[in-house]
């Protein structure tokens, strides 16, 4: 049986299966596979999926998150620029099996949220918090978590480890004496300079700048009110601490 074909330009009758004297009608289509009509009437093939990579054994899963496709593996993976290798951290030192399956992975408040199941049955969730990549003379402020350059399954958390005293009214101030705002903000502030007879803080707390290397002063009145404004005079003068600011020095990846 012979087989021949027909170009088509534009249909106005749809798919029919009504059989026509002469043939099939050039108007018309019995099937369509793979392509749709568009507006103008005319058959259109419809993009087909093509295979854009094969990623290396060990690699499970895929989320599209942030611009990228996520993949999960135990262990870090070269999975080329496209894709993202997301490591999943058995709580097992001694687990020596393969990720079986991501049962979710989505993002959740900014970060992707995975459920992972592993060769021996264990299921366990993973919420991959991060701030982005560590980065050399950058400040981090307490609760800060960030990434290793060369990734390794674990985020790290900034903490404080040395905690000043908090600012108090009326505390007796020193030369190299430290405080920290009632409220932190992850920086500490030295006393680098005092005045009077005896310096100490006052009864508002200070704004706090958060430069580095800025300064604020503390000024305290110590002088004794008069009894009569109109003919005494105090005879007394400021007293207080001059402080200098430092930017997480005791706080810690």
């Amino acid at each position: 049986m012979a087989i021949s074909s027909q170009e088509l330009s534009s249909l106005t009758a749809g798919i029919t299966r009504l059989r026509e004297k002469g043939g099939a009608s050039p108007s018309s289509l019995y099937d369509l596979l793979n392509a749709y009509i568009d507006q103008s009437g005319s058959p259109t093939g419809r993009d087909g999926t093509i295979v854009e990579a094969v990623l290396p054994t060990g690699t499970t899963g895929m989320c599209a998150f942030q611009g990228k496709l996520h993949v999960f593996a135990l262990s870090a993976i070269d999975v080329g620029s496209a894709y993202v290798c997301d490591i999943l951290i058995h709580p097992d030192p001694a687990f020596a099996g393969t990720i079986k399956k991501i049962h979710y992975a989505k993002p959740f408040l900014g970060f992707l949220y995975v459920v992972a199941e592993f060769s021996d049955g264990s299921i366990y969730h993973y919420w991959q918090r991060s701030s982005g990549v560590w980065l050399a003379n950058h400040i981090y402020l307490p609760g800060d978590s960030v990434s290793p350059t060369t990734p390794n399954g674990y985020q790290y958390t900034a903490s404080v480890s040395n905690s000043p005293t908090s600012w108090s009214p009326g505390v007796v101030r020193n030369l190299g004496d430290t405080v920290q705002p009632t409220t932190a903000n992850g920086w500490y502030y030295v006393v680098t300079e005092v005045d009077g007879a005896s310096p100490a803080s006052g009864t508002t707390e200070p704004t706090w700048p958060v430069q580095d290397g800025a300064q604020v002063i503390e000024d305290v009145d110590t002088s004794t009110l008069p009894s009569n404004t109109d003919t005494t005079t105090s005879t007394g003068s400021p007293a207080g601490p001059r402080y200098n600011n430092l930017p997480g020095g005791n706080t810690r990846l």
